[in-house]
């Protein structure tokens, strides 16, 4: 797993974890997490034919970035929340979110705090 972009604001009030499988729902995120920005963030360039993304987000009272380990298990993936290593002390963060790039799975997603 690949930590691709933290940036400190995505729009999403609360926590939350998915997977992005394809170039439309890339699309989609980078939409929304674009409403308030100009200029917006460019979307990352995925071959999705062999890798997909996992995002999480924060919610409105997160003032870090997360650091997360997958593991794989026989029907899932599943992703285990860690202490993160990027600290950030400013009021102004809010809902940061973080982009990982890993290898396609047709496996679910399973979240473990």
């Amino acid at each position: 797993m690949q930590n691709i972009l933290n940036e400190n604001y995505s729009g999403f009030e609360e926590e939350d974890y998915f997977l992005i499988k394809n170039q439309e729902a890339l699309n989609t995120f980078y939409g929304k997490i674009n409403r308030t920005r100009k200029p917006g963030l460019v979307p990352p360039e995925v071959d999705f034919s062999q890798n997909m993304l996992l995002v999480w987000c924060g919610d409105s009272k997160t003032s870090n970035f997360v650091d997360l380990e997958i593991n794989e298990g026989t029907d899932s993936l599943v992703v285990h929340k860690l202490k993160s290593k990027t600290k950030k002390q400013n009021n102004l963060i809010v809902s940061p979110f973080s982009v990982f790039k890993l290898p396609l799975s047709v496996k679910s997603l399973k979240i473990q705090q």
